[in-house]
């Protein structure tokens, strides 16, 4: 027999409600009050990054298996789309499948050693995925490009190419996709699988004792992670029109998506985003207006937030955002 919702349940889900409400207004509505293309390039990059950072959380902040080598499932997202556009002259669509399925490949050749060995084993070995993917991109030219890289061809505009002669409709593919991907990490939250990554984030041996396998639950959420970050190097690439190994493999980006999901939050299924949100802006806005030696503060900005976070709100912004909605939570009961 079905059992109704109390009303003190209905309530507990009103905030998340009116805040999902707002986001996907505010998301979908963007380009009316974001009324220049460099703001629509920012967000576009926002909704890429954002989305790439949440697939690296739900390994690296749901289960703390930190890996410093996602960038190179981003990389090959964005090599498949200008490989496909240019060598082989086919849909950008196409490309996306076939960067999934050789980006879960390489995770799982990663993952499957090291996931069996304690320590920090992964870490290193997704770490020894830059330069040896760096140095692949570069030497297969035939391929890639080499150095030079490759530049996608003009095509006519439209969601077929996925060229677009505004930003705006690249935009909502962009957000359609962050949404999606954070719908994907709010599912693995709160999963029979968020709940084992959960364990092993707290203490791996109780984990093991309660009866969780870990290479299972790890390799698992590897797998989705690398896919998710993935498309999300392949939009990227569809989006700049052009790649080379070093901005496919950049360590830049690599701390990029750490960095946005500890910001945020990495206990949070939409801290990521919150960090992205936050730090694409000032990475952008620091890569425009300065330059010489006042270029560092840039980073030093990211610094100085990662420090107070650190010291005064070790679970992100997400932290302080929860706090307020669970005060809100209680102003709706009263």
């Amino acid at each position: 027999m079905a059992t109704q919702a109390t009303p003190r349940a209905r309530h507990s889900r009103t905030p998340a409600i009116i805040g999902w409400i707002v986001f996907l207004i505010a998301v979908f509505t963007a380009p009316i009050y974001l009324d220049n293309q460099y703001d629509m390039r920012l967000a576009i990059l926002v909704c890429l990054l954002g989305s790439a950072s949440i697939g690296w959380n739900l390994l690296g902040g749901y289960a703390n298996q930190i890996s410093l080598g996602h960038i190179t499932f981003f990389g090959i997202g964005m090599y498949t789309v200008a490989i496909f556009q240019t060598s082989l002259q086919l849909s950008p669509w196409l490309a996306i499948p076939v960067a999934v399925i050789l980006a879960v490949a390489v995770a799982a050749l990663i993952g499957w050693p090291s996931f069996r060995l304690s320590g920090h084993y992964f870490a290193l070995a997704t770490l020894a995925l830059l330069p040896v993917s760096e140095l692949v991109a570069s030497g297969w030219e035939s391929l890639t490009g080499g150095a030079r890289g490759l530049s996608v061809p003009i095509l006519p505009s439209g969601l077929a190419s996925l060229q677009f002669d505004t930003p705006e409709p690249f935009f909502y593919v962009a957000a359609v996709f962050l949404v999606i991907v954070l719908v994907i990490a709010r599912i693995v939250r709160f999963s029979t699988l968020g709940m084992r990554l959960s364990a092993i984030r707290s203490n791996p041996e109780a984990a093991t004792l309660a009866g969780v396998n870990q290479f299972q639950s790890k390799m698992t959420a590897l797998l989705i992670s690398a896919a998710i970050v993935a498309i999300a190097g392949a939009l990227y690439g569809a989006f700049l029109q052009y790649v080379d190994p070093r901005t496919a493999f950049s360590w830049d980006t690599t701390l990029n998506l750490v960095l946005f999901a500890i910001v945020g939050g990495l206990q949070f299924w939409w801290g990521p985003l919150l960090g992205a949100a936050i730090l694409v802006p000032i990475n952008e806005y620091a890569s425009l207006q300065l330059s010489g030696n006042l270029a560092a503060l840039g980073q030093l900005a990211y610094g100085v937030i990662l420090l107070l976070l650190i010291i005064f709100q070790p679970r992100g912004l997400g932290g302080l955002l929860q706090a307020a909605f669970q005060r809100l939570e209680g102003g709706i009961r009263k």
